[in-house]
């Protein structure tokens, strides 16, 4: 998180201490993080979220560019959809790109790779994998969950009290709270609703505390392994190659 960083460097120097091989850095300025992960050796990535972004994205401290779609779950802008985002990226032709935002199966891991990405970065998916830690009760509203069912929202930020920068907000579920707080501002957040919504994470009461998730929620619908859902997306190769034989 950028933002967190420009008057504290020490999360990410003692990230970095552990030799990663990418970092990325998101929502925000990144001009005093990238620099330095590229001093010690470390490859940079770089969530855009429009078009300025993506300008910004260009600098020689960046080198992996993720189009972040509004389609995504949790934090980022709600001003770009997956694809537009991913089609101007992709022109620039001199770095390669990530798709981020709405991928949830085979489909549409082929359909981003078509279009130019070189990877799919999907999250999603692996909120109710059987090795995830979140809680149960999150996982079972997850899997209830469909593409109609989320909303893009500051609410939680600020009844936190949370520092997100305000064209930050998230996309989260939405239900009971969040539908009744969307009009929350920060001169209404208490310190008992702060801790309200902290007692609510602690105990994963999915009423009240905050599920980030995608539009891809729709895809959810079982509990799976990771490995059963990797094998699941490997299936993109098989739609490029029907794709392939019904344009020839």
């Amino acid at each position: 998180m950028a933002w967190s960083l420009k008057t504290n460097l020490s999360p990410l120097e003692i990230f970095l201490e552990y030799g990663p091989s990418l970092v990325s850095l998101s929502f925000g300025d990144v001009s005093r993080g990238a620099p330095l992960a590229h001093e010690a050796g470390v490859l940079t990535a770089m969530q855009v979220d429009n078009a300025a972004e993506l300008e910004r994205a260009m600098d020689d401290d960046i080198d992996i560019i993720i189009t972040r779609g509004s389609e995504g779950g949790g934090h980022g802008r709600n001003q770009a959809g997956t694809l537009p985002l991913l089609q101007l990226a992709t022109q620039q032709q001199l770095k390669p790109v990530v798709a981020a935002g709405g991928v949830g199966t085979a489909s549409g891991v082929a359909a981003v790779l078509a279009a130019g990405a070189q990877a799919a970065w999907v999250g999603t998916r692996f909120l109710s994998a059987t090795q995830s830690l979140g809680h149960e009760n999150v996982k079972q509203v997850v899997r209830a969950s469909g593409m109609d069912d989320t909303t893009y929202t500051r609410a939680f930020d600020i009844a936190q009290q949370l520092a997100w920068p305000a064209q930050f907000r998230g996309r989260a579920l939405r239900y009971e709270f969040s539908a009744s707080h969307e009009d929350l501002s920060s001169w209404d957040a208490t310190e008992e609703l702060r801790e309200k919504m902290v007692t609510a994470r602690a105990e994963a009461a999915v009423d009240i505390a905050p599920v980030y998730a995608g539009q891809a929620v729709e895809f959810v619908t079982a509990p799976q392994s990771a490995q059963e859902i990797i094998a699941e997306l490997a299936g993109f190769r098989q739609v490029l190659a029907a794709a392939s034989r019904r344009f020839r």
